[in-house]
């Protein structure tokens, strides 16, 4: 009975310590390797065009963010974080072989999606958001669109600025008649 008793109390310590080894290797995991400070969006754009009036279109624009991450993060302007949408008109006349870069274009409208819900967006993990915007459009018109979401990640740039972390996503789209 003795042996038998001292036998279950070995057992107990050592699955007490294995149990103790598991939970630091998983927060090793967790809060080292597997980055729960960090942040990442899935950004994806979807868009439709429909008829408006004369020779107008409604370009409308469903901007999706997903938060993959099991870790909530936020955006804030107070921080200087954005979300922005940049709706940029191509140029019909460009040649063969010419590449418009994200950033090209004569800008049609930016717009801050992280001001339009009152400067604060929260996302939670496995979250999924849907932020839609229509744009009044000339028919014959090429777009080019760009969500573009920064998180100011407290540290400074080479030249002193606050540095920023980013996720964005482009498309392109032709409005026809």
């Amino acid at each position: 009975m003795k042996r038998t008793t001292e036998f279950f109390d070995l057992a107990q310590k050592i699955l007490t310590c294995a149990a103790i080894v598991c939970a630091g290797a998983w927060a090793v995991w967790i809060f080292v390797l597997g980055g729960s400070t960090g942040w990442q969006a899935n950004i994806t754009i979807e868009t439709q065009v429909l008829p408006y009036h004369d020779d107008l279109r409604l370009l409308v624009v469903h901007v999706t963010s997903k938060n993959p991450r099991n870790v909530t993060f936020e955006l804030n302007s107070d921080d200087h974080d954005s979300y922005v949408l940049h709706v940029r008109k191509l140029a019909g006349d460009a040649k063969a072989g010419t590449a418009f870069g994200e950033d090209e274009g004569d800008t049609i409208k930016d717009i801050d999606l992280l001001k339009l819900i009152g400067g604060d967006y929260e996302f939670s993990p496995n979250a999924e958001m849907d932020d839609m915007q229509t744009i009044v459009v000339p028919v014959g018109t090429t777009v080019s669109l760009n969500a573009e979401m920064r998180q100011n990640n407290g540290t400074l740039d080479k030249r002193g600025k606050p540095d920023f972390d980013f996720e964005s996503a482009s498309t392109v789209v032709h409005v026809g008649p």
